[in-house]
């Protein structure tokens, strides 16, 4: 699934109340959640948190985020951007967010750590290949 930057900026937006669910970001907000998106995208990716994102320069191009890190990136979003707008942030979404960004950063690092290469390995006793059955034992 693709999204928007727009897309993401009015779901932040609406997370914390700043526009209604019918409404649509003014280009000013557009503007500066783009912004605000861009310096969060280069926070995390500053502290090992890369989720292949990109600075990004208009909000009508597809957000570079994958599926699996939008509702965490959208939530922070909105936390980054609700004291501009002096919007309170629940402590449901405060919960969800935390709760999303910790599988993003789990994900993150996950994601970049080698397989271990155990083929120098001796192979067992227990193993298959030497003539052993589970299942009758012999």
């Amino acid at each position: 699934m693709s999204i928007t930057n727009l897309q993401v900026i009015e779901d932040a937006l609406r997370e914390i109340n700043v526009i209604s669910e019918v409404d649509n970001a003014s280009p000013e907000q557009g503007k500066y959640a783009l912004r605000k998106l861009n310096q969060l995208m280069e926070v995390w990716k500053e502290n090992d948190i890369d989720i292949g994102y990109y600075a990004q320069k208009t909000t009508t191009g597809t957000c570079p985020i994958p599926d699996w890190a939008e509702l965490g990136v959208t939530l922070a979003l909105g936390i980054m951007c609700a004291s501009k707008y002096g919007a309170t942030v629940s402590r449901e979404t405060a919960a969800v967010a935390d709760t999303a960004m910790g599988m993003i950063a789990r994900k993150s690092i996950s994601e970049k750590l080698n397989n271990a290469d155990m083929s120098h390995m001796p192979v067992g006793s227990g193993w298959i290949g030497d003539g052993y059955n589970i299942e009758t034992d012999a």
